[in-house]
């Protein structure tokens, strides 16, 4: 514990002793008075106990005021308790990727949803999303900005939502007319491994793969050339498909992904998949970093003011005694 204002303390008890110096009543002067006989009064019991009951009553009278004092210039120099918090952050990124292609169109706004209920359930982990039709776009980057994350996903959930079939600026801009087909699946997941950063540093990279994976092209990757990137890259892919429009073929190449990369293939249809996926990435072991340090001041003001309130009270008590 320390005193923030220690020095105001001090300048206050200086001007209180200055002022006692200065100020001070001169004795006065007065004639002694000789009585006779007065041993006899001052052996009486009833003397004795009213001499000590004025000593006790004039010591506690002193020992309060120098309480509200002390405990006085206390409150007033801030007593407080300066904490130092280095927190530590899991080395963890989640890259997610969209296919925002035709077919996917009618489940985009609903994945986007699904996204933000991981991001409510993440804890340290840095979020990033890339989309990806014919060519893909980074969204925004790899970020621990919770807050700008949940703003984005709704506002592109709105947007899916309210133009429906048409597409959105996602679907447009994922499809130059200078290149041909859609849907690039190998394409798509290559570059959300591309956009993992701090490739010199070992953490933990998972990729939340949301695609029907209906290829509707010539890719310049094929799924498994691309899945042989991840491997390499050691980046876990957790492939999530809507329900109820891939053949067994297509299912069957998102679980090989998965299963090759260290990852698992899910149906966003079921109700325990966003707590599945969110369990799968965090029980990944990563290393601790700490974060940037900060200092909090806790001020405790309290008990020294309270001491003083309770003390004042009782100067006031003890004065009305000692006076009469």
């Amino acid at each position: 514990m320390v005193l923030m204002f220690w020095w105001l303390a001090l300048i206050l008890l200086v001007l209180a002793a200055a002022a006692v110096f200065f100020f001070r009543r001169p004795k006065a002067t007065a004639s002694s008075l000789a009585v006779a006989h007065s041993g006899r009064m001052t052996s009486l019991p009833s003397f004795r106990r009213a001499m000590r009951t004025r000593l006790i009553t004039t010591v506690a009278f002193l020992a309060v005021i120098a309480l509200t004092g002390i405990s006085t210039l206390a409150g007033i120099s801030r007593p407080a308790w300066i904490e130092t918090v280095n927190p530590e952050k899991k080395l963890r990124d989640v890259m997610l990727c969209l296919d925002v292609s035709g077919s996917m169109l009618g489940y985009d706004a609903d994945l986007l949803e699904a996204y933000q209920e991981l991001v409510d359930r993440f804890d340290g982990e840095r979020i990033g999303m890339t989309v990806f039709n014919s060519t893909a776009v980074s969204a925004f980057p790899l970020t621990d900005d919770y807050d700008m994350v949940q703003n984005y996903l709704e506002e592109a959930e709105e947007g899916f939502r309210t133009w429906g079939s048409e597409g959105t600026d996602y679907s447009w801009s994922t499809s130059p007319p200078n290149i041909g087909g859609s849907s690039l699946i190998g394409d798509g997941l290559v570059s959300c491994v591309d956009n993992f950063d701090r490739q010199d540093e070992k953490r933990s990279r998972s990729i939340v793969f949301a695609t029907d994976n209906m290829l509707a092209g010539d890719p310049l990757f094929e799924l498994d050339e691309a899945t042989d990137i991840a491997v390499e890259s050691d980046v876990r892919v957790y492939s999530l498909s809507p329900p109820s429009v891939l053949t067994t073929t297509q299912t069957k190449e998102l679980e090989s992904v998965s299963d090759r990369t260290g990852g698992k293939q899910f149906d966003m249809g079921s109700a325990s998949t966003i707590d599945r996926i969110v369990a799968e990435i965090q029980s990944q072991e990563a290393e601790n970093t700490p974060g940037r340090s900060y200092t909090v001041v806790h001020d405790m003001p309290a008990v020294p003011l309270g001491i003083a309130v309770f003390g004042l009270a009782g100067v006031f008590v003890l004065a009305w005694r000692t006076k009469s």
